[in-house]
């Protein structure tokens, strides 16, 4: 749910719009001790009314089934999203949750339904393909794991040899200061 406070920005934003949005809480990404695999759907539905009080979520959290239907059926990434329009068609889907890409395609929604409105005509339904990179905050990174427990930080170790800290971030941003300086 590291991807919540710009998702509600979004919400707040085109909900007046008609548009919708919903979490699809599939499995713990990061399971550790405080949060760790869920073993029945009661625990699942406790992980996830906990996680959205801790994470002050506005959007309403669904909860996928313990095998994990829903989240099978879209993929089984770890952070998907996606976009559906009024018809039932996805007009976009990523790996991974990128605000201001998904603004931008909510915005292309709003543009289409004024063009149908003064009848614009639409030569045709257009598919795009791209790369983007999604950055790292190692300060909500650190939050994440520490919230977990000791057993997601290690797993985390394990797999990528060392988990960002926050102290990492606050260094970083204290270099892009003085390069600015400079």
């Amino acid at each position: 749910m590291g991807e919540v406070p710009p998702l509600t920005e979004l919400y707040q934003k085109y909900r007046a719009r008609g548009f919708e949005f919903f979490i699809v809480y599939t499995r713990e990404a990061h399971p550790g001790e405080n949060f760790p695999h869920h073993v029945s759907l009661e625990q699942k539905v406790s992980h996830a009314k906990e996680l959205k009080k801790l994470d002050k979520v506005e959007i309403p959290v669904l909860v996928d089934d313990l095998e994990g239907s829903t989240h099978n059926a879209y993929g089984a990434l770890p952070n998907m999203i996606y976009l559906i329009d009024r018809h039932g068609v996805v007009v976009y889907k990523s790996d991974w949750t990128d605000a201001h890409e998904l603004d931008g395609m909510c915005d292309s929604l709003v543009r289409l339904d004024d063009m149908k409105a003064r009848q614009v005509p639409i030569i045709r339904t257009g598919v795009s393909q791209r790369l983007h990179w999604i950055p790292m905050d190692p300060r909500h990174r650190e939050r994440i794991y520490r919230r977990s427990g000791e057993k997601a930080i290690q797993d985390y170790k394990n797999a990528r040899g060392s988990l960002p800290y926050a102290t990492d971030a606050d260094k970083a941003d204290a270099h892009r200061v003085t390069a600015k300086k400079a």
